[in-house]
């Protein structure tokens, strides 16, 4: 039986959840600002081939990342609900297995991205309403992936918001793939657990 918690138990499992939400997204956004402020910078250039390598093989770069690090929040959150598992059924006063904090979700896959996109939608949110300069240069050379292709197409910049979908499909699929690849890592542990308990058995 699921373990009714407390107030304040559920908010200290709030906290937790975010913290790791926190964790899992700060790579990613690191990088995101990384490649922004390197290789897309240059889709701002007026020569239309080099702005659109930049931006085309910036965005590819991004989506190739987020993968990645999708990859790696997915199988270390499926790795962390597979061992929670195990204490849940030996009653461990493990809190963070009792919280059920940190443990592969969907939803999760969703959200970590759309974290890292949060300095975008405020600085894209705010040009929108009142152009400035600082926003702007912000956008450029820390949102390029986003910002630009758009914008140096002359589009209206509430349609920069689309580009959001890349840092989330990518790091969704990513997020999955972990996952599948971790629960097939743990099938085939356990399996050679059993047939180690069984060779030692019928060795006796």
């Amino acid at each position: 039986m699921e373990k009714v918690l407390t107030p304040a138990e559920k908010r200290q499992k709030i906290l937790w959840e975010i913290r790791d939400l926190l964790i899992g997204a700060a790579f990613p956004f690191v990088i995101m600002c990384i490649f922004s402020s390197t290789i897309i910078m240059f889709g701002d250039t007026d020569d239309i081939l080099v702005s659109v390598l930049a931006i085309l093989g910036g965005d590819a770069l991004l989506i190739a990342a987020y993968v990645i690090f999708g990859r790696q929040n997915g199988a270390v959150s499926y790795r962390r609900y597979y061992l929670n598992e195990t204490k849940r059924r030996l009653d461990s006063s493990d809190k963070r297995a009792i919280y059920k904090t940190g443990e592969y979700a969907l939803w999760k896959g969703i959200v970590i991205p759309l974290i890292t996109c949060i300095p975008f939608i405020i600085f894209q949110i705010i040009n929108i309403a009142v152009p400035n300069t600082f926003c702007i240069f912000a956008l450029k050379y820390l949102c390029g992936w986003a910002y630009l292709p758009f914008t140096k197409a002359g589009v209206h910049e509430a349609a920069n918001f689309v580009f959001i979908i890349i840092p989330v499909a990518a790091h969704l699929a990513g997020y999955i793939l972990g996952m599948l690849k971790e629960q097939k890592l743990q099938a085939q542990l356990a399996e050679e657990k059993a047939k180690s308990k069984k060779h030692k058995k019928s060795g006796k």
